[in-house]
């Protein structure tokens, strides 16, 4: 008998000190982070013409890390850079997301203002906007500020260019006086003469300054508009490895798509006498569901794992179910939302 208990120990020590935890990208259909309500049809779109104190570089740029004013730069360039980006957000809203109508008050209905808070809206002034243009929602580009900078090349490099944009968004709904979101959208753009391997393009131009700032502009209002509607996403996922012959062929399956072929041997090792095996196993199955959007079977399979892991005391095996037991929940939320819309 204790020839048996210490083989049982072997086994099981170097079952989980050579246990391999691999990650393993999936692509899931999510919603977009901002929910709207399904009667909200009619949307407008404002810009509030607020700057933050100390925002007065519009007619600048860096060269070289040296500020330099521009030259023949037009006058109304915010109104261009801003009137870009709410009609790149429009153009991309009107395609993906289900609103019947969406328009674009005029650049100037807001006096230039500006402070060092940015407060919400009056709901007055959000209902005299939308009763006026007959909408039910209104967002607003609440401030947006752009810079471009380039760099010379040196023997170690060739030349760049870049744009940072700085956009806040608000979100009102005006018969329920709430506001659904503010988003501050940060990101930089940037231009070089290498492709995507890293391959030098001879010949390669990079956009004038007033180009580059339009090409940034437009991106802001493209990538926020992605907030409201469902799209793919990668999100990475784990699964183990232990060291027998069936898991690693099970792997094998798993990483070439055949499901079910995986499900079977893992299967194999899923009764509770295999103990930690039994976890990996559970675990292993459950994210293959997921994969073939059986939800509720794979958190079925995350349960048993869960169950299992608190028998056998198990920490280390606790917390890996339970981060995972948190993204198939959300995941499941999600798809009703999905669902509904």
């Amino acid at each position: 008998m204790n020839r048996l208990i210490i083989s049982a120990l072997i086994i099981l020590i170097a079952i989980t000190s050579c246990t391999v935890y691999k990650e393993y990208p999936i692509d899931v259909y999510k919603p977009g982070p901002v929910k709207i309500d399904q009667r909200r049809q009619n949307v407008v779109l404002v810009y509030r013409d607020f700057k933050y104190t100390g925002d007065t570089l519009q007619h600048y740029y860096k060269s070289d890390y040296k500020l330099f004013k521009a030259k023949n730069d037009p006058k109304n360039i915010d109104s261009v850079m801003v009137m870009t980006c709410l009609n790149n957000f429009a153009k991309t809203l009107k395609t993906n997301a289900n609103f019947n109508e969406i328009k674009i008050i005029p650049f100037n209905v807001f006096n230039p203002h500006s402070g060092g808070k940015l407060p919400n809206l009056d709901f007055d002034i959000v209902k005299k906007l939308t009763d006026a243009t007959q909408s039910d929602l209104l967002i607003t580009l609440e401030t947006f500020s752009y810079f471009y900078s380039k760099y010379s090349g040196n023997y170690e490099s060739r030349g760049s260019e870049e744009v940072f944009t700085v956009a806040v968004w608000g979100v009102y709904d005006p018969e329920d006086e709430k506001l659904i979101e503010r988003k501050s959208m940060i990101d930089t753009l940037y231009w070089n003469p290498y492709d995507e391997q890293g391959n030098y393009q001879n010949g390669y131009k990079p956009p004038p300054r007033l180009t580059a700032l339009k090409i940034a502009s437009a991106t802001a209002g493209e990538k926020y508009a992605k907030r409201f509607y469902a799209s793919w996403q990668t999100v990475d996922r784990m699964y183990s490895i232990p060291p027998l012959p069936d898991f690693s062929q099970a792997a094998a399956y798993f990483e070439e798509g055949k499901w079910d072929n995986a499900i079977v041997l893992w299967k194999k090792y899923a009764d509770d006498r295999n103990g930690k095996m039994a976890i990996n196993a559970r675990y292993n199955i459950a994210l293959t569901y997921e994969i073939k959007d059986e939800i509720e079977v794979a958190i079925k399979w995350l349960n048993a794992a869960r169950d299992l892991a608190v028998k056998m005391r198990s920490k280390k095996d606790l917390k890996q179910v339970f981060e995972y037991q948190k993204k198939l929940i959300q995941r499941k939320k999600e798809i009703d939302r999905l669902n509904q819309e």
